[in-house]
This record gives C-alpha cells, structure tokens and sequence, in this order.
C-alpha cells in the first residue's frame, strides 16, 4: 500500500477538504478503506463527504486525477475487502473491533 492525498468538498460547508490516505490499486482504480471507530458507527468525515460529493481529487506524487467514488457492497465488496486484508492482515483486527461495515470505498478516474 501506498499513500495518496485527496480533496473532497465538505458535505456541510462546501469547502475544500485534504487528507492522505493509503490506498490500493484494483483494475486500475484506486481502493480506499473508512475505517470509523471502534467506539462507534462513526465514520470519517472525508468518507461523508465523498458519499454526499463522489466527485474529488486526487495527487499521486506528481500527478493529479479527478476521481468518482463509489462505496463498494455485495460482491465487489467481498473481493476487494478479501484482497485487502489479504495483503494487510491489521483490517481484519479494524473490522473485528468496529461496530458495524468497514466502508470500501473505489476512486475512479474521470476525464
């Protein structure tokens, strides 16, 4: 895993928000984890605001992408989060301590 920057715009001020995040690549998109709280279902304010706004930004070292999110389910869910603990074994120890999903959350690129 590597890390990435993202700007989303704010779901309640409509301003610019930027935060570094790990990620992995699938099929040539990228695959970030939200991974909320243990002590709640709270989930992280850049993942709220990609729900309410999937349009957001994205630096990879030097180069910039304009990305849609879409939170994964069903099927699309189980292989990537498979593929992630895989490679990460510390989700499986997130998602066993969390109440509730661990959001998947798939950043493609737009033009």
């Amino acid at each position: 895993m590597s890390d990435l920057v993202i700007t989303t715009v704010g779901r309640k001020t409509g301003r610019l928000r930027t935060t570094t995040h790990a990620y992995s690549s699938d099929e040539g998109q990228l695959v970030l984890i939200g991974p909320g709280s243990e002590r709640g279902p709270h989930l992280p304010g850049w993942y709220r605001d990609l729900v309410a706004h999937p349009e957001a930004e994205v630096q990879l070292g030097d180069k910039k992408l304009r990305v849609r999110a879409h939170t994964a389910h069903g099927a699309e869910r189980r292989r990537l989060w498979n593929e992630l603990v895989a490679r990460q074994p510390v989700y499986q120890r997130y998602a066993n301590a969390a109440r509730g999903e661990i959001p998947v959350v798939v950043l493609e690129e737009t033009a």
